[in-house]
């Protein structure tokens, strides 16, 4: 079994959920991302400390992983995604990207219209 880290917007962090809880049931991987258990900052945003947790654990988890599904439906300017999906290509992790492809860098990986269609080709994968 796979294990998959979600690379997303962190105001996706529902619809994501909700997808990684169609992989677990479906039993296709085991989804390692744990940003998507994770409340929404204060108001004030992160401490430094904080913040420099959340990126080692974050960095962590896709290095532990198999595969990073990344998602681009929904945009943002914090780029946070972006650095998670170059961490996977730089380090050899496959990579995917669901929904548009926004950069020269996405181009690396096979791309996805909908969840739908990663979930297909997971179940493909499996069996």
């Amino acid at each position: 079994m796979k294990n998959i880290y979600m690379a997303g917007a962190f105001e996706a962090k529902s619809r994501l959920a909700h997808e990684r809880d169609r992989i677990h049931r479906l039993g296709l991987g085991k989804v390692i991302g744990t940003w998507l258990n994770e409340e929404p900052a204060p108001c004030g945003g992160l401490v430094a400390s904080q913040a420099f947790y959340y990126a080692v654990r974050d960095r962590e988890e896709i290095l532990d992983s198999d595969l990073l599904i990344l998602d681009t439906f929904d945009d943002n300017l914090r780029g946070g995604r972006e650095v998670e999906f170059g961490i996977a290509i730089g380090r050899g992790v496959e990579a995917w990207v669901v929904g548009p492809k926004r950069n020269v860098f996405h181009e690396m990986a096979p791309q996805f219209k909908d969840w739908d269609e990663v979930l297909d080709t997971l179940a493909k994968e499996a069996a």
